[in-house]
This record gives structure tokens, sequence and C-alpha cells, in this order.
């Protein structure tokens, strides 16, 4: 991320003065604030968020369609089923313990993941086609040993894919959009807002001279 700052300090600036979309516009888009950053940090749990819920998804449903047709693999439906609840218990505890911290976060590191949702189909086109066809390709013989098989080759295919999707496209696209998003998120959560415009007026940067926002 930039650290570069377009505009001279205005400290005590309310949160709606940084919320105005003509002030988003005159900063340009590489520059950063509190709110941006705050903004940056939002996008990456929330694209962690979605990508362990997806991920869950796709490791419960393999789990419990091994249970169905592999019964006496315990080992591998068990852990399966498990890790899939792991995850989606990691996205629960992100939504409920860290979203609302955002204000009180600290700057956000660099990141490696993708930060355009193209990348991030890309990535995931990649990997799908990597992986995943040699492994349809594997396990085909199955569409020819009868409906459940056939079914379960379908099932197999269609996690994958949703586990690829909430790994690369979904975090990516969070990541694109999570100006827009946070500051959805602000006009839509009445804590959050109250917090911000306390915030705005006495908030002062330690490590520079960034300003609150523009957002």
């Amino acid at each position: 991320m930039s650290y570069s700052n377009p505009l001279p300090p205005m400290p005590g600036r309310p949160l709606a003065y940084w919320l105005d979309s003509d002030m988003a516009r005159t900063a340009p888009q590489a520059s950063t604030s509190a709110l941006r950053d705050m903004a940056w940090i939002y996008g990456q749990w929330r694209g962690l968020a979605g990508a362990a819920t997806g991920l869950g998804i796709a490791l419960l449903g393999g789990g419990l369609l091994a249970l169905s047709t592999m019964t006496s693999a315990i080992a591998l439906w068990l852990s399966l089923i498990l890790a899939g609840l792991a995850l989606l218990a990691t996205s629960i505890l992100i939504r409920v313990l860290k979203l609302p911290q955002i204000p009180r976060s600290q700057r956000p590191m660099a990141s490696r993941a993708p930060q355009k949702f193209s990348s991030g189909v890309s990535l995931t086109i990649l990997v799908t086609l990597a992986v995943g066809l040699p492994t349809a390709f594997a396990i085909s013989g199955w569409l020819a040993q009868g409906p459940v098989p056939a079914f379960s080759f379908v099932a197999v295919c269609l996690l994958f894919v949703l586990g690829t999707i909430s790994s690369f496209a979904l975090p990516a696209y969070y990541a694109e959009n999570a100006r827009r998003d946070f500051r959805r998120h602000i006009d839509r959560n009445a804590a959050m807002r109250s917090e911000l415009e306390n915030l705005s007026t006495t908030w002062r940067d330690a490590r520079g001279d960034r300003n609150f926002g523009p957002l």
C-alpha cells in the first residue's frame, strides 16, 4: 500500500466531511488515510471470512458425501467434517470479533493476495485447470458405475469449484470493493458510525501527517 498524503493535515474534521463523495474523488486512489486503512482491513477480514465460509462448506459437504458413500473410511469423512466445521466457526468468529473492532485496528500489513477481482478469477481458473481437471479425470470412472457414483462425481467437482472460488475470487472481490463496502457498512451500522464520528475529531497520525479521511 502507498502511504502518500496529497492533502495538508486537517485535524478535527467531522466524519461527514471525510465521507463526502466529492472529497473522496479529490484524493488520488493510491493515497491513504485512516479511513482507507480501515476499509482495507475490513476488506481483508471479510475476504478471509468468506474464504473460510466457502472452504468450510466445501469440506463439510465433502465429509458428508464421504460419510454417505464410504462409511468405513472413518478417518476421511471425520477429518473433512471437523475441518469444515472449524473453518465455519472461524468465519463466525471473524465476523463477531474482528469486524466490530475495525476502528481500533492497527495500520494494515502488506498482502500478497489478489487485490483485483479479475486477478482472483484468473487464479481461480488456473488452479481449477491445474488441479481440478486432473482430479476430475482421475475419478471420471465413477460416471459409469451407476447413479450414486455419478452424483458423487458431480458433487465433488462442484465442491472443488466452490473451494477455489472462495479461496481466490471472493477475497479479491472484497479487496477491490473494500472502500465501497466499508462506506455501506458505516451507513448501516449505527454503533460503528458513532465510534468513527467521535474518532474523526480527535484522531492524529502518530507516525506521519495522514488525515483521518477521505474514504
